[in-house]
């Protein structure tokens, strides 16, 4: 999650500048931390940032993870650049797969995956589990929202995309007239 309220944009009906908020802008916030972290630790792939991420998050005081209100918590870019908090963990397992409670990675992710230790010990139980809770947690993902969640990724991130297009030929297009 990242806060979204009280953003600097251009004003749309007056000139100068407004403050906005929303989804966009909580998006840009995001990907914007994603992108520095990135930047500082460039060899890390896609998986290692949303995990470190993950990780640093400031977690809701209740309830599970993640919450249906603020996900995994608000993200916290100062934990990891500065502080250097949150363990990268392997490279080609996707944390959003590995839930709380599963002792595995997904099925689909290659064999040396599943014998890589757990990014994060304390919200991943060790494999000692019994095999009832195992079939449970590991099926749990597959119903749930493997797939639905890509598809939103990826129509959120065009969203955001269109909409920087947008505002980038408004812009444009306002200082030649």
């Amino acid at each position: 999650m990242a806060l979204g309220d009280g953003i600097p944009i251009h004003c749309t009906k007056t000139e100068g500048i407004c403050n906005s908020g929303g989804t966009s802008q909580a998006t840009a916030i995001a990907s914007a931390s994603a992108a520095l972290i990135w930047a500082k630790h460039p060899k890390w792939t896609n998986n290692q940032v949303l995990r470190v991420m993950m990780q640093t998050a400031a977690k809701p005081t209740t309830g599970k993870l993640p919450s249906i209100y603020v996900g995994y918590g608000s993200i916290r870019p100062r934990k990891v650049l500065l502080d250097g908090e949150g363990d990268p963990g392997p490279a080609d397992v996707n944390p959003l797969l590995a839930r709380e409670g599963a002792t595995k990675p997904d099925p689909s992710a290659s064999a040396s995956a599943s014998k890589s230790p757990s990014a994060d010990p304390q919200s991943t139980p060790t494999p000692q589990h019994d095999k009832k809770s195992d079939k449970k947690t590991v099926a749990e993902p597959k119903k749930n929202d493997d797939n639905s969640s890509t598809l939103w990724i990826a129509i959120g991130a065009g969203a955001v995309l269109l909409g920087a297009a947008v505002a980038f030929a408004l812009v444009r297009r306002r200082g030649r007239a």
